[in-house]
């Protein structure tokens, strides 16, 4: 690792961390980073992943206030984040680098779309207020569709938050903060278990993770 290298890590690592206080998305900036200094797709990906999650982390310890009274929803909706991230990351493990490297420049400008689109997408697809209280609903069309964006969010971090804040939307979820601290915790369950299946496989550079975090 050169001067050069380490210095475009800090500086990226500073303004994605200035873009996830602001708005999220900060992945977007790190990855292609890790891409340009010469990572694997599927190394960079999931170094990402690992430098994501311990921003999640730290967050999701600071959001349980936030869920008094539908502790119950949040396990079940915990419970399928981590379902997905894993088969996400699974499949992620699975693709050759020789596909995912043709792969990922698509994802990554997926990615941006779905970011600047997001406004329109939280409006688009807001449904009725959901009471969160009532757990039984996880297990219905909610529970498909968190299991779905766990999947891609396991697959491609970058995705995720955006994803995560359209779908909670579309759960009737109006309150900002409580789906923004969903946001993050289940962020942190899926990626986390991305995460730990790419430190199983040997996937993550982990001297990168430092200068990322």
């Amino acid at each position: 690792m050169d001067a050069t290298h380490t210095a475009l890590l800090l500086t990226g690592s500073v303004a994605a961390g200035a873009l996830n206080a602001l708005a999220g998305g900060g992945s977007l900036v790190t990855l292609p980073i890790l891409l340009a200094i010469g990572l694997p797709p599927t190394v960079a990906n999931a170094t990402n992943a690992v430098a994501a999650w311990s921003g999640l982390l730290g967050g999701s310890l600071r959001c349980r206030s936030l869920f008094a009274g539908s502790r119950a929803a949040v396990t079940r909706m915990a419970m399928v984040s981590l379902l997905g991230g894993a088969v996400g990351g699974g499949l992620m493990l699975a693709t050759p680098d020789r596909a995912l490297a043709h792969l990922m420049p698509w994802l990554i400008l997926l990615g941006t779309l779905c970011y600047l689109a997001a406004p329109r997408l939280v409006a688009q697809f807001g449904g009725a207020d959901w009471d969160l209280a009532r757990a039984r609903d996880v297990f219905g069309w909610r529970g498909v569709v968190l299991f779905l964006a766990s999947v891609a969010t396991g697959y491609f971090n970058p995705c995720g938050g955006v994803l995560m804040v359209t779908a909670f939307a579309a759960f009737g979820i109006s309150d900002i903060r409580v789906a923004n601290a969903l946001k993050i915790t289940m962020g942190m369950m899926m990626t986390g278990a991305s995460v730990a299946l790419f430190g199983f496989a040997g996937a993550v550079d982990w001297p990168e993770i430092g200068r990322d975090v």
